[in-house]
């Protein structure tokens, strides 16, 4: 800034010059680098005490509520335009024109499905525009593989997740907005964290962390059941970042009260069930993991469908990296048409999911409600039978499927979520006869199945329990869908559909203690403040010194061994 001289400064700045003079700005400016580099020092210097902890938790909380809140905005706004504002206001009246006009002109409800089709076909070309110009913004796959080898989320993928998923959306795709909430909030305090704070290693993976768990907490409306859901979901089996899990609730908890006090949302249950479940005995235990064992299946099923349609895409050389715009314009055309024919399908499935509930309520985001066979609500007002929810709930999976594949981007944990309350509300109204099931409410199958299913394709079992229960209203389910989703996970083990799950790489002696432990040994290890890891087993003493972040130096009984994380990741 020396280097210019004070015309050119004044020519650039204009507003500034009428209000501060060039050697006034700069001197705000040094004194605003001052104060920067003075809070980077002091959180530098205190980057492990609970106060940075908590002051970074509030910090990134307040940050992420409004990343949270502008990208909300932002989807809402897309979706009232396209699918409220200019169907019923524009499309609808002239297509009544037209009509009335000329004779061989045909009805509104003949025709206004087109508008469906065309809307999803355009918009999934977009989202393979966007990529094609823009870069690809990854996926939750992708989320969470930086987090284990990067320890961040590069922020150039957030412009084209903005987008991407917004368009997707938009499209009425099976994928909502949490995961490209997840990526957005975890991006930025990612690049916050290393360029204005200045933090590597794993306490840049911490506040990576802060960032994930506050985007999924803020959109669920569920503090405790998201923050956990982005801690689970990055293991197979359990939370393995733990010691950052009560600062990530912490962030979680304020990220909830700026988001939805900026978008003024109340939170908490926003399905309706006709009937409530008011006691909760062993049977619905049992009960609970029965279901567990019917949702691995049809977990097992969209898994092994998945793989199959994935291979004819790639056959019809649809492959969403080598070809994105085809790909898009094509998972376009085939949402709408699977949407015109069971508008249920439609979009991510969180309000949805109420319809499934009571049926007289109308679809909320379609246009025209009943698809390709009018304007009135689908089915009319009478209840779906047993088998329309069945062929509800396959078709989702397969409608999740093709927009994964498509290029599309967004989370599947709704659609997954709405394809098992319709797979439970078809065991509801298929059992209801049999006398010992026949007082069962539908919101237990139908959260219960809800949980086995998520928690088998993502391996969250806790945070998928307690968000089902926050948002169905109802605590009582919360010990049958934790039965059912245990179940689930444990009949699914070894079928794993996020391949980049894996366990943590930097929890020394892990391999030791295990070795020990099958040779009848046991170790107990004891970490100094200093960084320093003594173990004492038998008469040997270990000892592990913190040294370079991929190497670390170890002596047992005196002799010295090198540990190299960077070679032992995945072993």
């Amino acid at each position: 800034m020396s280097d210019m001289d004070d015309s050119a400064r004044e020519s650039l700045l204009p507003s500034f010059g009428k209000v501060m003079s060039p050697k006034k700005l700069d001197s705000a400016t040094e004194a605003l680098t001052t104060r920067v580099d003075r809070v980077k020092k002091a959180v530098q210097s205190r980057r492990d005490a609970p106060s940075t902890l908590i002051g970074c938790a509030v910090f990134f909380g307040v940050l992420s509520g409004l990343v949270a809140y502008v990208y909300s905005a932002y989807f809402e706004t897309m979706l009232w335009l396209m699918w409220e504002h200019i169907p019923l206001k524009l499309v609808q009246p002239r297509l009544e024109n037209m009509h009335a006009m000329y004779d061989w002109f045909p009805a509104v409800q003949k025709v206004a499905w087109l508008y469906t089709l065309t809307i999803s076909t355009v918009f999934g070309g977009l989202v393979g525009i966007t990529q094609r110009y823009m870069g690809t913004p990854g996926d939750l796959p992708d989320t969470v593989s930086n987090v284990h080898k990067r320890g961040y989320i590069p922020i150039k993928q957030a412009p084209s997740m903005f987008i991407c998923s917004s368009f997707s959306i938009s499209a009425g795709g099976s994928l909502g907005p949490e995961a490209a909430l997840l990526a957005l909030c975890g991006a930025t305090t990612s690049w916050v964290a290393r360029k204005v704070f200045g933090f590597t290693g794993h306490r840049l993976r911490n506040m990576t962390l802060l960032g994930m768990t506050a985007g999924l907490a803020a959109f669920f409306g569920v503090a405790l059941g998201g923050s956990l859901f982005a801690l689970e979901v990055l293991h197979r089996t359990g939370m393995q970042f733990f010691e950052v899990t009560t600062y990530a609730v912490c962030c979680g908890v304020v990220c909830l009260a700026v988001f939805r006090g900026l978008a003024q949302k109340p939170f908490g249950d926003v399905w309706i069930f006709k009937q409530s479940l008011l006691i909760v005995d062993w049977r619905h235990i049992v009960y609970g993991a029965l279901m567990g064992c019917i949702a691995a299946a049809v977990a097992l099923y969209f898994m092994t469908t998945h793989k199959y349609v994935k291979r004819l895409f790639h056959k019809l050389g649809l492959h969403e990296h080598k070809a994105p715009v085809s790909c898009g314009f094509v998972g376009g055309f085939l949402v709408g048409l699977i949407g015109i024919l069971l508008p249920p399908t439609m979009f991510w499935g969180e309000y949805e999911i109420n319809t499934l509930a009571d049926q007289s309520r109308p679809l909320p985001h379609i246009w025209p409600r009943g698809g390709i066979y009018g304007l009135d609500v689908f089915w009319g007002s009478t209840d779906y039978p047993w088998w329309l929810c069945l062929l509800i709930c396959f078709t989702k999976l397969l409608a999740i499927s093709i927009t994964v594949l498509s290029g599309f981007r967004g989370g599947f944990i709704f659609p997954t979520f709405f394809a098992g309350v319709a797979f439970g509300q078809a065991a509801w109204l298929g059992t209801r006869q049999i006398a010992f099931l026949k007082d069962l409410p539908p919101v237990l199958p139908c959260m219960t199945i809800a949980a086995g299913l998520e928690t088998a394709i993502t391996r969250t079992p806790l945070s998928t329990t307690l968000i089902l229960a926050n948002l169905s209203g109802h605590t009582g389910v919360i010990v049958p869908c934790l039965a059912s989703a245990l179940t689930s996970l444990f009949l699914t083990l070894h079928k794993p559909f996020i391949a980049s799950q894996q366990d943590r790489s930097d929890i020394d002696l892990k391999d030791l203690e295990e070795l020990l432990e099958r040779d009848g040994h046991s170790i107990l290890i004891d970490r100094s403040q200093h960084g320093t890891m003594h173990a004492h087993f038998g008469s040997q003493d270990l000892r592990v010194s913190s040294g370079h972040d991929e190497e670390r130096q170890m002596a047992i009984d005196g002799r010295e061994f090198r540990h190299d994380n960077a070679q032992s990741n995945g072993h």
